[in-house]
């Protein structure tokens, strides 16, 4: 180690000269920080942009690809509409279902013939009855129920309730003692155990019987008062009366607000995107240095910081490529094997955007669509299918491979861009394909990854190299200061003689 001296002999400020020296040899540093920072700010919006298409793919491309969405469905009832409810899932059948509720099912049961008084969280089924002293097996409906020797009350019943398989519900009360009811509608008894019996007293039986009802001419029976008929949830809540009509259609309302909502989010992707491409760059504002930073206020470093990172995806080639397939992608449309005769000659004719009622803006909105619901909405009515054809068809398929065809709808043609784009940002950029996250951290194995790497060795060399430089400076200081004083000393004692 080099002993440093503070310049008493010279009268120099020895620490001053050797920083500015060295600040003077930091060109290539201050240099290799700056790239650094810039590739890590243009790293961040890489980031803020495959967030914001993961977004897109995750919340809007699915939601819309799902049945329940794209197809979906409503029941409207009409004539005895007490009699039932009614709910259509995205697979209902379109159509009407006249339906007539004779009988409602009902449910066998057996129960206390009185109340055993007993509270249920601290009475052990030993404590009725001496045999369940030890652990036992009991069985009740259709499963077999383990008992142990400590068992109570209360959690017999929870083993009832958790138990699938048993078939019944318990429900215990002191006061009224124990139930079980078959969660089948039908005649057949609820099966207990000869023990269980006996401990609860359980005498009264009532045996239920199924739901009778006619739907469109034909008598049929269902185990349940709520069932399934054609994709659609019924419900049985009163018997006799007139006839309930029960209409399915699509649910023009909420596919259409469906489409709206794919539109916003497509928009905003757009927005997004256009404005990082075309985000003004001023080169003249690079990344402030520590010894810069701290001759600013806070709020001028601010603005300066906003100007730096401004532009850094500007005109970038991935973003620009994945905008313009999405405008070709919606202007290209899909075919679903549309023939029309031109002049004699049958033509394919793909299904375009705007016959449902979507347009491109203006050419400052810059791709921007616009959605009139009044024209999708008559579009739905004339053909229902017309939204699942433009924007679900090979949605299925879409996984297999990133590149779209006239044949894959809208949902596959965005899901397979917008992967493409960020498979394309994940190499470059180290970017997740699948995080929205925006702390999400980068891959170093990235193309980006490998520069910062090298510029990070390249930083650590320059900084050993100028402490070495300061080094050697502080030598040529000390061996200067050494010879003053070594002079000094030689002249004080010649003039002393």
């Amino acid at each position: 180690m080099v002993t440093r001296i503070s310049g008493m002999a010279s009268g120099m400020d020895i620490d001053a000269l050797v920083k500015s020296m060295v600040n003077a040899r930091k060109g290539p540093l201050n240099k290799l920080n700056e790239q650094k920072q810039l590739l890590e700010w243009q790293r961040d919006d890489y980031r803020k942009m495959s967030t914001k298409l993961v977004t897109f793919m995750q919340d809007s491309i699915s939601k819309l690809a799902q049945s329940s969405t794209i197809n979906a469905q409503k029941a409207t009832i009409t004539g005895n509409t007490g009699a039932l409810t009614a709910s259509a899932s995205s697979v209902a059948s379109s159509g009407t279902m006249t339906i007539e509720v004779t009988k409602l099912a009902t449910f066998s049961s057996v129960r206390s013939a009185q109340g055993l008084n007993k509270d249920s969280t601290t009475t052990k089924l030993s404590d009725l009855d001496s045999s369940f002293g030890t652990a036992s097996v009991v069985t009740i409906g259709g499963a077999d129920i383990a008992l142990t020797a400590d068992e109570t009350i209360q959690s017999f019943v929870d083993k009832i309730n958790s138990n699938s398989k048993t078939g019944v519900t318990a429900f215990y009360d002191s006061a009224a003692g124990l139930s079980l009811t078959s969660k089948t509608a039908g005649p057949d008894a609820v099966v207990v155990d000869a023990s269980i019996k006996n401990a609860f007293n359980l005498t009264m039986d009532t045996f239920g019987s199924k739901a009778e009802l006619n739907v469109n001419g034909l008598n049929i029976e269902k185990d349940s008062n709520s069932f399934d008929l054609n994709g659609v949830a019924i419900t049985l809540n009163a018997a006799g009366g007139a006839a309930t009509t029960v209409t399915v259609s699509k649910d023009t309302e909420k596919v259409v607000q469906a489409v709206q909502d794919f539109v916003n989010a497509y928009n905003d992707v757009i927005s997004t995107v256009n404005g990082k491409i075309s985000e003004e760059r001023y080169k003249k504002y690079t990344p402030l240095t520590s010894e810069q930073r701290k001759e600013m206020s806070d709020d001028e470093a601010k603005l300066w910081d906003e100007k730096a990172k401004s532009g850094m995806l500007k005109n970038d080639s991935i973003l620009q490529r994945t905008i313009g397939d999405m405008r070709a992608a919606l202007i290209q449309g899909v075919d679903i094997g549309r023939v029309v005769n031109v002049d004699g000659v049958d033509v394919n004719k793909p299904l375009m955007m705007s016959e449902l009622g979507i347009t491109t803006g203006t050419y400052d909105t810059k791709g921007k669509l616009n959605l009139d619901t009044a024209k999708l909405t008559a579009a739905l009515e004339g053909n229902p299918d017309i939204v699942n054809q433009f924007f679900g068809q090979n949605y299925s398929k879409s996984t297999l491979n990133n590149q779209y065809t006239v044949e894959d709808g809208i949902l596959a043609k965005t899901r397979k861009i917008s992967t493409a784009a960020l498979s394309s940002l994940a190499e470059k950029a180290g970017t997740s394909k699948v995080s929205s996250d925006l702390n999400s951290t980068f891959l170093t194995t990235s193309l980006m990854g490998q520069r910062l790497t090298a510029i990070d060795r390249q930083i650590t060399d320059w900084n050993s190299r100028l402490n070495r430089i300061e080094t050697n400076y502080y030598k040529q200081f000390t061996a200067m200061e050494t010879a003053i004083n070594r002079y000094n000393a030689t002249m004080s004692s010649l003039s002393g003689m």
